[in-house]
This record gives C-alpha cells, sequence and structure tokens, in this order.
C-alpha cells in the first residue's frame, strides 16, 4: 500500500516537472467554433488529453464490466435453479427407488 502511494507521488511529480519545464512552446485550442483558448503549453494540453482518454477508456471499460457482472449474476441464478432440480429429480428417484424395494419385499 505504501509503495503503491509512493509510485503515484512519484508518477504526479513526473508529471508536474514536465508541465513545469515544457510551458515554452504555447498552443491555441479550439474547443468549439468560436470558442478558442489561447497560449496554452503543449503539454498541458497533451496531459489533459492523455487523461481524457484514459477517462473515456475506464467508462468503456466500467459499462463492459457491469454487463458482464449482470450476466454472472443471471447464469449463477441458473445454475443454482439447475442444481435444485437436479436435487429434488435425485430425491424423487430414491423415494421410487425405495417404494419398488418395499413392494418387491412384499
Amino acid at each position: 500500500m505504501l509503495l503503491r502511494l509512493i509510485i503515484w507521488i512519484l508518477i504526479v511529480l513526473l508529471i508536474v516537472f514536465f508541465v513545469i519545464f515544457n510551458v515554452e512552446p504555447k498552443v491555441k485550442v479550439t474547443l468549439f467554433p468560436g470558442v478558442f483558448l489561447r497560449n496554452i503549453p503543449l503539454a498541458l494540453v497533451i496531459i489533459i488529453s492523455f487523461f481524457i482518454g484514459l477517462l473515456s477508456g475506464a467508462l468503456i471499460s466500467f459499462t463492459q464490466i457491469v454487463k458482464h457482472k449482470l450476466e454472472l449474476r443471471k447464469l449463477k441464478k441458473q445454475l443454482e435453479k439447475v442444481e435444485q432440480e437436479k436435487i429434488e429429480k435425485k430425491k424423487f428417484e430414491e423415494e421410487k427407488n425405495s417404494q419398488k424395494e418395499e413392494k418387491q419385499s412384499e
């Protein structure tokens, strides 16, 4: 846990240093037609783009994970139903066999 925290802190520090030392190339970012940001450091644009891509990928993955979990839950319910039917069938066959044995012994 502590090692993981230290690694994340190092990654964040590297990103911060990357942005701080690469402020010179400035770019103009057009958000919508007529809406733009001027003099934004290129490194900041790259990092923000990376995190937007990361978040969108995580969101797509999250929807797939939820879909698979719902399917897994459905399959588990079906399995429990089939196992219960199997147990009931086995009990029925045992009762049937015991009745046959009783009739044969008479």
